[in-house]
């Protein structure tokens, strides 16, 4: 794989490898499952549909780390041409014989790319984690250099905005106020705008798809994406068929989720000293809400560490999800639970600099949260 020396090779990288696509040949995207993934997938999609007249096949995780073999059985049964993987750390090593690219954005290590399979990062060149595009962002560059009359830049808001880039990505917030101005009516365009605005709404509801119905509802969000490409309007009333099942999953999930956000004070564990808010989520069939409601309570108190913890998580492990505002909190978090994995070597996850996802033992569940709060407290 040539050397990515910035962004514009990176996104090269991906043209040249998506041009070699032909007519009938069968195309797989694994992809997360959050509103980046979702996004990306949803962009992918649009990109190929204008390239060959097909849609790709759909496989969503759940994890940035969390794909595994049973994945790639699933994917083989359909003997694909060519397979993508979004917005997951994957060694391309890994991948039998599949051909395609690896994008991804998470920090990363021993990555080994193949010639018919690179890991495309911008981590390769861009040190400052505060300066890296969501997928959603590098995804929607390379389909408007194949196809540059497509008006799909807020679909790509959406990913960037739950990856809290929306400054480091501006560029693309100006084409979308100049697109769909109806979705951006923001004098300045900065994270806490854009949350408040349009894009808070929309992200939830492409989040929600994953939380009521896994792997479908996440499919349901990427095709109402698409069927919306050109009315933003549709997906936000339900206007179409897969939008119509998402804005239902997005009003029962707000419902569901409106009481724990507002009696957080009682149930919450406040640690003035380090400014850190520990939640333990109640039991709930709600896939992804550790991360939901970890968001909401940054939001919230942007000056505090957010915690959530699901000691019944259906692995049968703790999952905790953490989140701090970046103009707010100097704290790597991905800095910290690598800390935490030397101590705690059974300790799974990652993500990035200010919103990480971890999987654990219960038996070390107090062991993790006690170390965490001591590596705040020091200062990392």
């Amino acid at each position: 794989m040539k050397k990515l020396k910035n962004l514009n090779d990176l996104i090269e990288q991906a043209e040249i490898i998506i041009k070699k696509i032909k007519k009938d040949d069968k195309i797989c995207l694994i992809h997360h499952d959050d509103s980046d993934g979702c996004s990306s997938a949803a962009l992918f999609t649009i990109l190929i549909h204008d390239l060959i007249g097909d849609y790709p096949i759909l496989f969503p995780v759940t994890g940035v780390e969390n794909i595994n073999r049973q994945v790639f059985s699933r994917v083989k049964f359909f003997n694909p041409d060519f397979v993508f993987i979004f917005d997951l750390t994957v060694n391309p090593k890994d991948l039998d014989y599949f051909k395609g690219f690896v994008l991804d954005h998470h920090i990363f290590s021993k990555i080994e790319s193949r010639e018919d399979m690179p890991y495309l990062n911008p981590h390769y060149f861009e040190k400052d984690d505060n300066k890296i595009a969501p997928t959603s962002y590098m995804i929607y560059k390379v389909l408007k250099k194949i196809v540059p009359s497509e008006r799909v830049a807020w679909i790509a808001g959406i990913g960037i905005v739950e990856d809290h880039r929306v400054e480091t990505c501006e560029d693309l917030f100006i084409e979308i106020k100049k697109e769909t101005p109806e979705l951006l009516k923001v004098e300045k365009i900065n994270q806490k705008n854009i949350e408040k605005s349009f894009f808070g709404e929309l992200g939830d509801m492409v989040r929600s798809g994953r939380m009521l119905r896994g792997d479908e509802g996440a499919k349901t969000a990427v095709l109402a994406l698409v069927e919306c490409k050109d009315r933003p309007d549709k997906l936000i009333n339900g206007l179409t068929q897969h939008s119509l099942a998402l804005r239902r999953f997005y009003e029962k999930v707000s419902y569901e989720t409106q009481n724990y956000i507002r009696d957080l004070e009682k149930g919450a564990r406040f640690y003035k000293n380090e400014k850190v808010i520990v939640y333990e989520q109640p039991n709930v069939k709600l896939k992804g809400l550790t991360s939901f409601i970890a968001d909401k309570i940054r939001q919230k108190y942007p000056e505090w560490i957010s915690y959530v913890i699901n000691k019944e998580h259906k692995s049968g492990k703790a999952k905790i999800s953490i989140r701090l505002e970046q103009d707010r909190r100097k704290e790597n978090l991905v800095s910290i639970i690598d800390m935490i994995k030397e101590k705690i070597p059974y300790v799974k996850g990652g993500g990035h600099k200010a919103a990480i996802g971890v999987l654990l033992n219960l038996d070390d569940a107090f062991e993790f949260e006690k170390e965490f709060l001591d590596a705040v407290r020091r200062g990392n």
